[in-house]
């Protein structure tokens, strides 16, 4: 595919994964901070950060699973994300191994079952032996977030409504930071900016997002998340960035993208199957970040159409 022809593909996926559906009204505040740097679209060069870091047979991380604190489950926003770009992955012939923590590890794996996924500790010192490991074992040549907590300043992590959920977390920060330290590739995708990955729009969260900067705990220093990636995607839910990032490494790797709103819905009900529920509304419905079934699908099928068009 001509260049030119690849970002018009691009820049139409880009418009679609961020449609502030979900009405948070930060959406396109963020999406502009996260493209000051990049000259092109972002979920293009997320997919270009992957394809130009990765040959046949290397792996690549996919952190993913946010947990939904009412309820203490994993919320319907990033497995399913984590599930197509895995598959485009594999179409590529690049290995994935996920990484969640215990409590969002069945949701993960209900989306995932023929891929490892590997259960990261909560605990700081445990977590950083697991990260060192991770590394020696899987040698990974790109880590990719997909809607996964960041820590803020004082390394806690938050709700969109500034509520502390650092005990349910597997403190994954430190798998972005080794990866920096080995000059390995990292890609994040979120929505509010209190996701891994986010720090390198930190001050746009702060100024924009509701509890930005101040947060509803203790800590008081906001869930703008600190960590930052080399490459952020942000889209009107993370899963619609994921979907963007795998439809434009299809268009770069000549390989199929078939994610469309029939296996939304079956990726969604593997998740509800698996306990997880929707982050708005706390109940148990194929719902994203309350985006209504109906308009999820639609959009997951826009992004299919543009990218096969």
């Amino acid at each position: 595919m001509k260049a030119e022809e690849l970002d018009r593909k691009g820049y139409m996926i880009d418009e679609a994964v961020t449609m502030d559906l979900p009405l948070r009204r930060v959406v396109r505040k963020l999406y502009e901070a996260a493209s000051a740097n990049v000259n092109k679209p972002l979920c293009l060069a997320a997919a270009e950060g992957i394809a130009e870091n990765t040959r046949r047979g290397d792996t690549v991380f996919i952190i993913t699973g946010f947990p939904v604190v009412s309820k203490n489950v994993c919320e319907t926003d990033g497995p399913p994300g984590a599930a197509v770009l895995t598959k485009t992955l594999i179409g590529a012939g690049i290995k994935t191994v996920v990484v969640t923590d215990a409590l969002c590890f069945d949701v993960v794996k209900a989306v995932a079952p023929k891929i490892p996924v590997v259960k990261y500790p909560i605990d700081d010192e445990k977590a950083k032996a697991t990260t060192e490991e991770l590394f020696s074992t899987h040698n990974p040549s790109v880590l990719v977030s997909i809607e996964r907590p960041g820590w803020n300043t004082k390394q806690e992590y938050h709700t969109m409504s500034g509520v502390k959920i650092s005990d349910l977390v597997g403190k994954t920060d430190y798998l972005f930071s080794y990866a920096e330290k080995m000059g390995v590739t990292t890609i994040a995708v979120g929505d509010g900016g209190n996701e891994l990955g986010c720090g390198s729009i930190a001050e746009t969260v702060r100024k924009h997002v509701p509890y930005g900067a101040k947060c509803q705990c203790p800590c008081g220093k906001g869930i703008a998340a600190t960590t930052p990636s080399d490459v952020l995607v942000i889209g009107g839910t993370s899963n619609w960035g994921a979907y963007g990032i795998a439809a434009c490494l299809s268009l770069l790797k000549n390989v199929d993208y078939r994610h469309e709103g029939k296996n939304e819905l079956r990726l969604l009900g593997q998740v509800i199957n698996a306990g997880g529920v929707d982050s708005v509304t706390k109940e148990s419905q194929p719902r994203v970040d309350g985006v209504p079934t109906s308009i999820n699908k639609l959009v997951v099928d826009l992004i299919w159409s543009i990218t096969n068009a």
